[in-house]
């Protein structure tokens, strides 16, 4: 399926973005400082719109349902230890194995949870199996790459197994080879306008009409994207006020911030 039409590319927004600054839309014409002007802004307005700031009465920026994509991991066996992709940012939820592979999820927990946890059985010969917690590690960076993560399993993987688990992704910027940002055609017009707010800032040195209109197609962008997170069935809603006889174990786990508790 092609590309949608309406979507907002890396052109569209040079264009844009170089006419508002009175440099004209067609970028060959620009001198070196004004592609590097033209660019700057771009990134910035991208940056801007995919980490947004609290709307007014808000106290926290909006989390994109677009942003959390879901990748798979493949264990091997005897192999506790894996790296993230260079996009990770945070993991969500927890991760499942295929259908016919085992029958619960792998819990998040702290990373010091999983060193205790090797500490100790490592200590009396080592253990392997299906695994079912695991943690996010920051890797050190010394600054000439960007900081990285691994995914620390405990028990170790016993065989090959197929992960699946959603993450936050960190998107690169955009370019003449890579020109379409996230969000896609839905969110256009927010993209816009979070660059033009961003060359009005450089140019005035203050927020004025575009910063407005960012604000008015934010609030817009994040009532369509929170329909993507809202749950059309939340199961079955049974009155057992009169049942009698039969007594059925209930599970009192607890999910906080998107880390299953017992």
């Amino acid at each position: 399926m092609g590309e949608s039409t309406l979507s907002v590319d890396y052109g569209a927004l040079v264009k844009v973005i170089g006419n508002f600054v009175g440099y004209g839309r067609d970028s060959t014409k620009f001198d070196s400082k004004q592609s590097d002007d033209v660019e700057e802004i771009l990134q910035s307005g991208y940056r801007q719109f995919l980490y947004p700031p609290p709307l007014p009465g808000s106290d926290r920026g909006h989390e994109w349902t677009f942003l959390k994509p879901v990748r798979t991991l493949s264990t091997v066996a005897d192999t506790g230890d894996y790296d993230l992709p260079d996009d990770f940012g945070g993991i969500e939820g927890p991760l499942t194995f295929e259908p016919d592979e085992a029958f619960h999820s792998i819990r998040i927990v702290g990373e010091a949870w999983i060193r205790e946890k090797r500490e100790t059985t490592y200590a009396t010969g080592g253990y392997t199996g299906r695994p079912t917690h695991a943690a996010v590690q920051v890797q050190r960076t010394d600054g000439s790459v960007g900081q990285r993560y691994k995914i620390l399993f405990w028990p170790e993987p016993d065989s090959a197994y197929d992960l699946t688990y959603k993450y936050l992704a960190l998107p690169g910027k955009l370019t003449s080879t890579l020109p379409y940002p996230y969000g896609g055609m839905a969110h256009a017009e927010t993209l816009i306008e979070s660059c033009l707010s961003v060359a009005e800032s450089r140019l005035d040195d203050e927020f004025g009409l575009h910063n407005q209109l960012f604000l008015k197609q934010l609030g817009a962008s994040i009532s369509i994207d929170s329909r993507h997170q809202r749950a059309e069935f939340l199961g079955y809603n049974k009155d057992g006020s009169d049942g009698r006889g039969l007594a059925y174990p209930r599970s009192r786990a607890v999910t906080f911030d998107s880390t299953l508790y017992p």
